[in-house]
């Protein structure tokens, strides 16, 4: 079985058409969205008149077996996540004002409305993103493998931190081995090809195919569609081959502007 995983589209209507048709014409069996579907970032992107959140999750409710919530998307109905990793959140978190809870954050906490869009939903599309959940796990041709946009205890990437050793990634591994899968896939973090965890420490690849263990617990990170300031791409997993390929999308690279560095 052949299946085709997509992360962080963030509103690009236009990238993720051009993956589907992609994933539609190498026949992939099912299609598996990573979250953060919407989430408009002004420094990051410069697609702002085709920018298009509710034709994204018509076209992820149309194509897509599956698909878990990510930290823009929660910030775009205003819902905590249920993973909290650790943050102790105010009730009325979304009722405070932005230097209140950025003072309580001690950035720890990602905080978006210094620099993201509201994103222009329907009641219907509100519906959607708040039935979603924060972790899937699927079995196909008995390979159990868990989805997320990011890491346990951090399943949805509302916090700052950012894992970069085995050891930041132990509890995410034993996470997956208690729902007993040794293979986890997530996005989140935009990276230029694969990323590859395991307790025995972090590798990363170019844009091509990895060789995956059946016998190592691993979680990888895939590129997102968006198009943005990283290379973006979307990736596809056999589970005969037993192998994951990132395919790229060549998109032109978007460049920060000045006044982002300042």
């Amino acid at each position: 079985m052949k299946l085709g995983l997509i992360s962080d589209i963030h509103e690009d209507i236009k990238r993720l058409e051009m993956t589907i048709s992609k994933l539609d014409s190498l026949k992939c069996d099912k299609i598996i969205c990573l979250g953060d579907f919407v989430g408009y970032s002004v420094p990051y992107y410069a697609f702002l008149w085709s920018r298009n959140s509710s034709k994204v999750i018509q076209i992820i409710k149309n194509k897509c077996a599956a698909t878990v919530v990510g930290n823009h998307d929660l910030y775009a109905i205003q819902k905590l996540p249920e993973h909290q990793a650790g943050f102790e959140y105010p009730k009325n978190w979304y009722s405070l004002d932005y230097q209140t809870r950025n003072e309580l954050s001690k950035d720890k906490i990602y905080l978006y409305e210094n620099n993201e869009l509201s994103a222009l939903l329907s009641k219907d599309d509100k519906y959607f993103i708040d039935k979603l959940p924060e972790f899937f796990v699927g079995d196909f041709d008995g390979v159990k493998i868990l989805f997320s946009h990011y890491a346990y205890p951090d399943l949805v990437g509302t916090t700052t931190f950012e894992p970069k050793s085995s050891d930041d990634i132990k509890n995410h591994l034993e996470f997956m081995q208690k729902l007993g899968c040794g293979l986890g896939i997530s996005g989140h973090d935009h990276k230029e090809g694969i990323m590859r965890f395991t307790s025995g420490g972090v590798e990363t690849f170019p844009f091509g195919k990895v060789k995956i263990s059946k016998e190592t617990p691993t979680w990888f990170h895939i590129p997102g569609v968006v198009n943005g300031s990283f290379a973006n791409g979307f990736a596809i997993f056999d589970t005969e081959s037993f192998e994951l390929e990132v395919i790229p999308l060549n998109s032109e690279r978007h460049v920060l502007p000045e006044w982002r560095k300042l």
